[in-house]
């Protein structure tokens, strides 16, 4: 999504012209807007793993992490990850319609058609690294959730921290109790 953005946006500076005139100049600023938040979203994970491992290092291997970023988000490092990659992958979208537009009329279908593999790819990468993250935040949860689930620090930090994107328990693996209330298997009894 980078190489595409890149090549076909060499004309698009980073400064902001407004919103009006047409659809180009609306594009234009949707790729400016989807390329910050991919940089926003990647030093979110950055800033995470370094959080992370200052306060690994000050704390104990075994202690759990709840301040700086990790007061907000619960899995920064993820998150940020999720976040980078598809609006990555947007960007890419949105700069072969930006080119196709502002282009002229000449080429439109063929330009699509040259870029789509590297789209498909996109949308492949970006959907299958948000499958890995989510699977791995979830496990994460449920990890952290055995672990502390019984003090009052990490209680608190549920209550007020975004897990991010996972995946839902059952659907991890629908043939093991892991990651289940105990509400939940006496459901299933």
């Amino acid at each position: 999504p980078l190489l595409i953005t890149s090549k076909l946006c060499g004309g698009v500076g980073m400064a902001c012209g407004g919103w009006g005139g047409g659809l180009v100049p609306i594009l234009e600023q949707s790729i400016r807007v989807s390329v910050v938040v991919t940089l926003l979203g990647f030093l979110l994970g950055a800033f995470g793993d370094m959080n992370k491992t200052i306060g690994k290092a000050l704390q104990g291997e075994d202690a759990l992490i709840t301040g700086g970023i990790f007061r907000f988000f619960r899995h920064p490092n993820y998150t940020g990850e999720v976040i980078g990659w598809v609006s990555s992958c947007l960007a890419g979208f949105l700069a072969v319609a930006w080119k196709t537009l502002s282009s002229g009329t000449g080429g439109r279908v063929a330009l699509w058609k040259s870029m789509a593999p590297y789209l498909i790819l996109s949308v492949m990468g970006a959907t299958g690294i948000s499958f890995v993250l989510a699977t791995a935040t979830t496990g994460l949860e449920f990890r952290q959730k055995e672990k502390y689930g019984d003090t009052k620090e990490y209680q608190d930090w549920i209550k007020k921290s975004w897990v991010g994107i996972k995946m839902d328990p059952a659907q991890k693996d629908s043939n093991s109790d892991e990651g289940e209330s105990e509400g939940d298997k006496e459901a299933k009894s």
